[in-house]
């Protein structure tokens, strides 16, 4: 099998210049890849709570499923970091080295220890030494938000729905654009509900491009969440579709289908509503 270390070229006498950084999110592993997808990973390695980068470059893998990590680039540390506010922010710039599979290499690891910040020449007690980690898999394009599949398919959180809309994902859009229906909203930490409906022009993409904005949308309880929690907050919701109505119902149909969810799902007793 490859090892990463091979692929990128790196002899043994110099893996002493070399740190690993295994980008795993505190409270939501997958948040280093959703910063990946929004293309703001760089922003988010170069803020840390340590002196974490003190060798001359960093291998970047980031966290994509269980013992499966995706190469991010390899980044040179340019001088110390500037303190604020207890962080530290890096000065990171990603080098030429295998750039062109940044997003597109996927290393098998099992990482058994805590550190997230290994030496490259580590010889942990628990789990595989990070000099032995090896190439799984080279995908042909970078990792990307996936095409629409299907409205009994959506599940995203705010962060994928951002970059959706951002980015103007033509298949997203010609999808929600053209479908009138019910939603729902999932605070993914208290399990509280939102349901809501879309029925005017441009449907559910219009009404989910106002949440992509400010996460509420203008509805109430949902911006009190923010306004107690902080409006990154917001990171914490998924949205999903409960009902689908043909585009020449009335918009009172769609009132009345909105109304019927709420007291299946008891939203307004029990949840955001």
């Amino acid at each position: 099998m490859l090892k990463l270390v091979d692929l990128l070229g790196i002899k043994k006498e110099n893996y002493s210049d070399y740190k690993i950084h295994f980008a795993i999110g505190s409270k939501r592993k997958d948040e280093p890849k959703n910063e990946f997808i929004l293309g703001t990973f760089e922003e988010w390695q170069q803020i840390q709570t340590k002196k974490n980068f003190n060798r001359k470059y960093v291998i970047s893998l980031i966290w994509v499923e269980e013992n499966k990590w995706m190469f991010a680039g390899v980044y040179e540390v340019n001088g110390e970091p500037i303190k604020d506010c207890n962080l530290y922010k890096y000065d990171l710039k990603i080098t030429g080295n295998q750039k062109d599979l940044v997003g597109r290499v996927i290393i098998a690891f099992k990482k058994e220890f805590r550190n997230s910040y290994p030496y490259l020449e580590s010889n942990p007690q628990n789990g595989a030494k990070p000099k032995e980690m090896e190439v799984t898999s080279i995908l042909e394009s970078k990792l990307s938000i996936e095409e629409f599949r299907g409205f009994n398919q959506i599940n995203i959180d705010w962060l994928t729905l951002n970059a959706i809309i951002t980015n103007n994902i033509s298949s997203w859009k010609s999808a929600l654009s053209n479908a009138k229906g019910v939603y729902l909203i999932v605070d993914t930490i208290t399990g509280k509900m939102y349901v809501g409906s879309a029925y005017g022009e441009e449907c559910i993409w219009n009404r989910w491009s106002d949440y992509s904005i400010d996460g509420h949308g203008g509805n109430v309880k949902l911006k009190e969440l923010l306004e107690k929690n902080g409006v990154d907050y917001k990171k914490n919701f998924k949205y999903s579709i409960l009902e689908v109505c043909n585009m020449n119902l009335g918009s009172q149909y769609i009132i009345e289908r909105e109304s019927y969810w709420k007291k299946v799902l008891m939203t307004e007793s029990k949840g955001l509503n």
